[in-house]
């Protein structure tokens, strides 16, 4: 019982100091004229008009409910971070750019004295901000609510520059690695609001790239933004539009990772050249190019996921099966050769080797340059 009185006596001060609050505030007269120019601040014009209880209730309201709230969405890339292949996201730096129009924080300058006040900084927190999202972002946590102030001005028009660290799914194309190149698009729009109540329109219709730094791997080739208007499942009869930013990236020319494959694989043939009555030696020249191979396609599936998918996979494993013919190959030619003795081969006794595994040899040096030479040129197509 005593806790019950106490609490009603906690409440009425409540409500006893509520009601002193109200009286004081609306029996208050803000008249910018009593003001002097050095009085009349930013901080007077929010205290007295804009972000009082009375004028702006909450920043969780829209400020059109009668019309759509129209914003205008724009990205400035300032740092592309990377691409990661096995994740299948794209990192990047950008700014922002949110503009709309809230009625309730517009104001007549010149009444503020001689100050002529006319753009305000807020908190992005004390005023109302579109629930613009990420769709697909690999990061839920990203939000723009950032830090930094939007800009308010006398005309109630708000512009929001959020800096903000993305990593968005994009998906990879690497048939033509180390060649590749991707189209890796960011689809911004409200996540709670039809097009009924918020519309959104590009501010450009590409990607601001003035403040970029270029990427030590990747060059940024083409952008674009388009609106699209989409439907959902989950809202039968409600439309939802959103601006989707594409960025087009190619990997520089990586010359190198060709270059140490094409000549690998291409020492092949010198097995060939090798007199074939030193057939062992054919065969331990051919395993060493064989584990130079293997080095590389390791060092490339730890670099690319489904490398074996690549044009570069494919030809270290066109490489690899190539050696292990020829060494069957050469196996045979060291079997079947003619020998004085047990394990040892004649060495220039003017006696020819059988026609039959010259004709072998040949054919096989023959197909094996053939099939290099195909595999070599699919790299480059």
């Amino acid at each position: 019982m005593k806790f019950f009185y106490g609490y009603l006596i906690l409440l009425g001060v409540a409500s006893l100091t509520c009601t002193t609050a109200q009286d004081s505030m609306n029996s208050t007269s803000y008249s910018y004229d009593s003001y002097s120019e050095s009085e009349c601040d930013h901080a007077i014009l929010r205290a007295a008009n804009l972000l009082s209880s009375w004028t702006y209730p909450c920043n969780g309201i829209l400020p059109h409910y009668d019309k759509a709230n129209q914003v205008t969405l724009g990205m400035s890339l300032t740092k592309l971070r990377g691409l990661d292949l096995f994740k299948g996201t794209i990192q990047m730096n950008v700014w922002m750019n949110l503009g709309w129009s809230d009625p309730r924080l517009a104001w007549i300058a010149a009444e503020c004295g001689n100050a002529n006040i006319t753009k305000l900084h807020l908190p992005p927190s004390e005023i109302w901000v579109p629930d613009i999202t990420l769709f697909n972002s690999n990061s839920p946590s990203e939000s723009l609510m950032s830090g930094v102030s939007a800009i308010a001005y006398a005309d109630g028009s708000v512009l929001y520059i959020p800096p903000m660290h993305l990593e968005a799914t994009c998906t990879m194309d690497l048939t033509d690695y180390p060649y590749d190149q991707h189209n890796c698009s960011l689809k911004w729009g409200s996540w709670a609001y039809d097009a009924s109540l918020i519309t959104i329109d590009s501010l450009s219709d590409s990607i601001d790239l003035s403040e970029t730094f270029d990427h030590p791997i990747w060059d940024i080739i083409n952008t674009k933004a388009t609106k699209h208007t989409d439907f959902y499942s989950c809202c039968p009869g409600e439309t939802f539009e959103d601006v989707t930013f594409s960025l087009v990236v190619r990997r520089r020319e990586t010359h190198g990772r060709i270059a140490s494959s094409v000549v690998t694989a291409w020492l092949i043939l010198i097995v060939f050249l090798i007199s074939p009555s030193s057939a062992g030696v054919r065969i331990v020249f051919a395993g060493s190019v064989l584990i130079a191979l293997v080095v590389l396609s390791a060092a490339l599936s730890a670099e690319v996921p489904a490398y074996s998918t690549t044009k570069l996979g494919r030809f270290l494993i066109v490489g690899m099966l190539i050696l292990a013919l020829v060494s069957v190959v050469n196996g045979l030619i060291y079997r079947f050769y003619p020998k004085e003795k047990p394990g040892q081969l004649i060495e220039g006794d003017g006696s020819s080797p059988p026609r039959v595994l010259l004709i072998i040899d040949i054919g096989a040096f023959l197909s094996t340059a053939i099939i290099l030479g195909i595999s070599t040129g699919a790299l480059f197509v």
